[in-house]
């Protein structure tokens, strides 16, 4: 796959998408985003591709959207793509798990794009933050507003999000923003340990673990609710499935499964 502004890799399951506009700090403008949202599509609907990485080249994981294209009113959502957010992500729900691998000032809609993955891992210089009210905006164009909340605890997404400075990566572990901060040069090789880890488990029951995950946030845990209604539902849908079956006679067997995603 030939892009302008992204790479691509697949290596081993796990397909990487590395931000590599540089000359405007990974700032997404239509071509961008455009060629995110190709990159996704691909990767969702392709079995051998278990996980996502997003990554970037340069000092900068994405300075948001692109200034001069929104000032000059260029900017265009791609036609059948309204609904699929900043960066072509932030309003969608994929179910095989993306993991962020952030090098460098992850600002705006940086964050955004942070936010929206299932697991992140940061370089040690790396810092978080949302600037927009210090320009007269909110941080809306993600969605963070929504999610970040209820991904840690209140007190810290309020701080984050109105005293408007921004965190190291430090704090930003210790606030569950990122999972993992590590030397800048180990940041892609942590995320693909990660990956790795994944994929030893059944496609089907990353699957509809996400899924319960994502759909039953914010839903009662006490007995009944929509949220177990939900849980028991999925969960049917895995133990009936040949994976299971398969999981079981491997470990009877004192072997490695092998996985069909059935």
């Amino acid at each position: 796959m030939e892009f302008e502004t992204i790479l691509t890799e697949e290596r081993d399951g796990i397909f990487i998408i590395t931000f590599n506009r540089l000359e405007a700090r990974n700032a997404m403008n239509n071509l961008m985003t455009k060629e995110i949202g190709d990159a996704l599509e691909y990767w969702d609907h392709n079995d051998d591709l278990r996980v996502c990485i997003i990554t970037n080249n340069g000092h900068v994981f994405c300075a948001g959207s692109d200034l001069k294209e929104l000032a000059a009113g260029a900017y265009e959502v791609p036609e059948g793509r309204e609904k699929w957010g900043f960066a072509a992500m932030t309003k969608r729900s994929f179910d095989k798990p993306i993991i962020a691998a952030v090098h460098g000032k992850a600002l705006g809609g940086g964050m955004e794009i942070v936010a929206a993955c299932d697991l992140a891992v940061a370089a040690n210089d790396s810092v978080f933050g949302l600037p927009e009210p210090r320009v007269g905006l909110t941080a809306a164009g993600g969605g963070l507003l929504l999610r970040l909340a209820q991904q840690i605890p209140m007190k810290f997404a309020m701080e984050l999000m109105l005293v408007a400075e921004p965190i190291s990566a430090q704090k930003a572990n210790d606030w569950g923003i990122v999972n993992y901060v590590v030397p800048d040069d180990q940041v892609l090789d942590k995320a693909i340990y990660l990956a790795q880890k994944i994929i030893l488990g059944a496609p089907l029951s990353i699957k509809y673990t996400k899924k319960t995950v994502i759909e039953t946030m914010g839903e009662n845990f006490p007995y009944p609710s929509k949220g177990w209604e939900t849980l028991e539902e999925y969960e049917k849908i895995t133990r009936a499935s040949e994976d299971a079956h398969e999981g079981e006679v491997a470990f009877a067997e004192k072997r490695k499964p092998v996985w069909t995603g059935r």
